[in-house]
């Protein structure tokens, strides 16, 4: 092991520390990682502080904007009303937040859907007299599990990628393009049953440190004097629908970036004076972006440091000597779930990937149980703020990481115990 994945091991663990204590601000705690990865030359400047000029940051920035805006229109409380009519239950709150998480998830992507979904859940949660944080975790997990889940867009390339990949090593492609989605899809969904009737319980019902004002339509005295002509209401709707469609046609056509789309319906925002520039800059929420860009600097730097090939070899050393498949495919399942809670989904893919390929070609064994234990674990990215620039972004809403952990590991316990019981019967290594 170097010096510089040890330093970086190092770094995460201080993360941890910072995060776990409470006693620390979360963006002070993030920002220190940057600043440490810098200083000790495991990424150069422009690489350290990446995170806050990258194309998601540009897309928070966006959608918070974008909310400030929706939150001076009558939408939000009239939707809220349609999701929670009055007398309905706290379950009904979430049942309607996850099913609408789910359907903009399956059309666009993980961080428009939750940018979109983040005001939703203010307002819900207002109506329905809970805390945001029990239908923001609940909603950012359904998110992360649905993510890909269907052969459209990114999740259309999968089953091509796999089959390139056992051919070049001499194995028989197997896969299809319904390979995943039928792997997958019965396990999310009963993953998604279990967050609607039981697993919402296990987020935090507790207020502590959330802005309730953050995307309520009561966000202010200045929102309220500054309300909008039934003009301005009917051009906010139209320029927020025309920046989710666009932001979702850019995941199936290479015309605009998702990021460019919110970015210029936000510019427009003010420009119609919709907003004034005050409240747009008040709207974005830098202690989010912060959070996000130190998890994303560690990311980058387990890939600079070589890090990631560490944690492949020990992995590969690990398989080395085994012969049971279903033993394969259950740790490698649980090295991918473990992996994504600290890298993107991504770099999971591509270190667990070629690893579970090259020991299924080795062993003799049919590819496909091992490359789907690795697809579904690098896409279980919900017990830690980390694990992926969403969970970051509703971290950063009052929650501590205790809350956090209690809240995401029913799930992957859950998804790993589905897997087993499922996967490996439909798709039998041998």
């Amino acid at each position: 092991m170097t010096t510089s994945v040890m330093i970086v091991f190092a770094i995460a663990v201080l993360m941890l520390v910072g995060f776990i204590s409470g006693k620390l601000s979360y963006p002070a705690v993030a920002i220190g990682v940057i600043v440490a990865l810098e200083l000790t030359g495991i990424l150069s400047t422009k690489e350290a502080w990446a995170g806050f000029s990258s194309s998601t940051a540009i897309l928070f920035a966006s959608m918070f904007v974008l909310s400030a805006g929706l939150a001076k229109t009558s939408l939000l409380p009239k939707l809220a009303k349609v999701i929670v009519p009055e007398g309905s239950s706290e379950r009904r709150a979430v049942i309607g937040c996850g099913i609408l998480t789910i359907l903009l998830t399956v059309f666009s992507n993980t961080s428009s859907t939750m940018a979109t979904m983040m005001p939703v859940c203010y307002n819900v949660a207002q109506k329905a007299g809970i805390s945001p944080k029990r239908l923001l975790k609940p909603c950012v997990d359904l998110s992360s599990i649905w993510a890909a889940v269907l052969p459209v867009g990114i999740g259309l390339t999968a089953y091509s990628v796999s089959n390139e990949m056992v051919a070049s090593l001499g194995g028989e492609p197997t896969f299809t393009v319904l390979t995943f989605m039928s792997a997958r899809l019965p396990v999310v969904f009963l993953i998604t049953l279990f967050v609607f009737f039981l697993g919402y319980k296990f987020a935090p019902a507790n207020f502590d440190n959330v802005d309730l004002n953050a995307f309520s339509g009561a966000a202010g005295k200045e929102a309220k004097k500054a309300a909008l002509t039934p003009a301005q209401e009917t051009l906010t709707y139209v320029i927020f629908v025309a920046a989710i469609v666009a932001m979702i046609a850019s995941s199936y056509v290479d015309f605009i970036e998702a990021s460019t789309a919110a970015a210029v319906a936000a510019l427009l925002m003010v420009f119609t004076g919709i907003l004034n520039e005050k409240e747009a800059m008040k709207a974005i929420n830098l202690k989010v972006i912060g959070i996000y860009a130190g998890t994303i600097a560690l990311a980058s730097g387990i890939s600079a440091s070589g890090a990631n090939e560490v944690i492949s070899e020990f992995m590969n050393n690990m398989l080395g000597g085994m012969t049971n498949p279903y033993l394969i495919a259950f740790i490698l399942l649980l090295g991918s779930c473990i992996a994504t809670q600290f890298m993107n989904n991504s770099s999971t893919l591509n270190v667990f990937r070629i690893l579970g390929a090259v020991v299924a070609v080795a062993c003799g064994f049919d590819a496909r149980a091992a490359m789907i234990a690795v697809e579904m674990g690098a896409t279980c990215s919900v017990l830690m703020p980390t694990a992926s620039a969403t969970q970051a972004m509703v971290f950063g809403q009052g929650f501590t990481l205790k809350e956090y952990l209690k809240s995401g590991l029913p799930i992957l316990v859950l998804y790993v115990i589905l897997y087993m019981i499922y996967v490996p019967t439909v798709f039998p290594a041998v």
